[in-house]
Order: structure tokens, then sequence, then C-alpha cells
């Protein structure tokens, strides 16, 4: 996890988060939608990761993550890219065309990809 590495995290997510995590020190919950964070708004702060794993269409994606460089607040991306049926290769391809970016399938990945903008 990356407070136990001293870092600031604050999570996005519905869900909440499992109680031990919660309490660590550095990590900040916030319980909704990271489709319905917006980052232009003044209340979220630029971060220098920004690391998603949300389960959801690749274009859906593509869609948060353009949001978020078009803003400039997040510096760095890792994104893991989950495909539920058949692969959409023309999202696939607006994900490798992000100047600076890189698209990979690690040996951990199933049926995704995960994109890389550091």
């Amino acid at each position: 996890m990356l407070a136990s590495l001293g870092a600031r995290v604050i999570s996005i997510d519905k869900a909440p988060l499992d109680p031990r995590i919660a309490a660590m020190p550095g990590v900040e919950m916030r319980r909704e939608s990271a489709f319905g964070l917006d980052p232009r708004s003044a209340a979220v702060p630029a971060v220098d990761w920004l690391c998603s794993d949300v389960i959801c269409y690749p274009a859906r994606l593509l869609g948060l993550v353009q949001r978020w460089l078009a803003t400039g607040k997040a510096r760095r991306f890792v994104c893991s890219v989950k495909f539920q049926r058949e692969t959409d290769f023309a999202v696939i391809d607006a994900f490798k065309a992000i100047p600076g970016s890189r698209l990979m399938h690690l040996s951990a990945n199933k049926h995704e990809l995960t994109w890389v903008k550091l």
C-alpha cells in the first residue's frame, strides 16, 4: 500500500475501505464516485500520482483520464484498463496516442492492460 511507504493517499470509492487501511496515517477516504469527482474543482487537489483500478468500460476510464489530463492536476498515472467482453481496439489506440504514456500487458493482467504516464 502506498501509505505504508509514507505517501499521502486520497481514496475515492463508494465502498468503505478496510478499517485497518482507513486508520493508517496519511490515508483520507472520500466516499464518492471517481467519475463524479470534477478535477476542475478547487476542492480537488493536484496529485503526484493518479492510480486507478476502477471497474468500468475502457471508454469511460479514458474519459476520466482525459478530464484529469486537461486540468494538469495529475502528474503521473497508473490505470488498469479492464475489458468485459470484446477488446475495444479504438480505446487502446486512444490510450496509446496520449503523449508520454505506455500501455502494457503485465503478467498479473488477465482481461486488462496497465496504462502508465510518467
